[in-house]
């Protein structure tokens, strides 16, 4: 379990160090992958495998490992994005919140669970990626950028939910699936409309000219 928190941390904070929106998007793949293997390991130590443990691990790994990263590479494979991309902005001062973020985070998790490591780590690093998920969002204006920063935020919200040894009920499971969905299909429509408009695209001189 450890070494999983630590990859998860790592999957949300190495991307913050690469110019490269493939690098930002294959972070959320990562982040996905990485939280139905936590669901797994948490709940198999107090549950036997059933068909709504099936259902939870294939919604997380299929939603977030596979259908987020394939929907975000389709929306962009139209768009040029420059080599400028960065998650947050090149500067010592926001290297330094970054950083100074984590250790609030993982002081917070030490403090909710003094006495349980595991979870003290699981709840750091939750908290750090809401944390770092709104320092992306607070340093973005392309919204590719703006959707992975919510989307980081939104997998630290998931992974504060995995801190229950206990399964939520199956309706609400299948409707959380469907939220994220819909979120991400909302997310695309965000993306598409935005990049339809920037400036120099054959759309934006269309509606220039309208």
């Amino acid at each position: 379990m450890t070494n999983l928190f630590i990859a998860y941390v790592a999957a949300f904070t190495l991307p913050l160090l690469f110019h490269s929106w493939r690098v930002a998007v294959l972070g959320l793949a990562i982040q996905g992958i990485l939280l139905s293997q936590i669901l797994t390991a948490r709940l198999t130590e107090h549950h036997a495998w059933s068909p709504q443990l099936v259902f939870e691990f294939a919604s997380l790994f299929l939603i977030r490992a596979v259908f987020v990263p394939w929907s975000l590479f389709r929306w962009m494979k139209t768009h040029e994005m420059t080599n400028d991309f960065s998650l947050i902005s090149k500067s010592l001062i926001q290297w330094m919140i970054a950083f100074l973020l984590l250790v609030a985070a993982f002081m917070f998790g030490n403090k909710m669970a003094p006495s349980d490591p595991h979870e003290a780590l699981q709840v750091g690093s939750a908290a750090g990626s809401i944390l770092i998920g709104l320092l992306v969002l607070a340093n973005q204006t392309n919204p590719l950028g703006q959707i992975v920063g919510l989307l980081m935020l939104e997998g630290g919200i998931t992974l504060v939910e995995l801190l229950s040894p206990h399964a939520i009920p199956f309706p609400v499971s299948i409707g959380v699936s469907l939220v994220v969905v819909v979120l991400v299909l909302t997310c695309g429509q965000f993306l598409t409309r935005l990049l339809a408009i920037t400036p120099g695209s054959d759309d934006a001189e269309k509606q220039v000219l309208l």
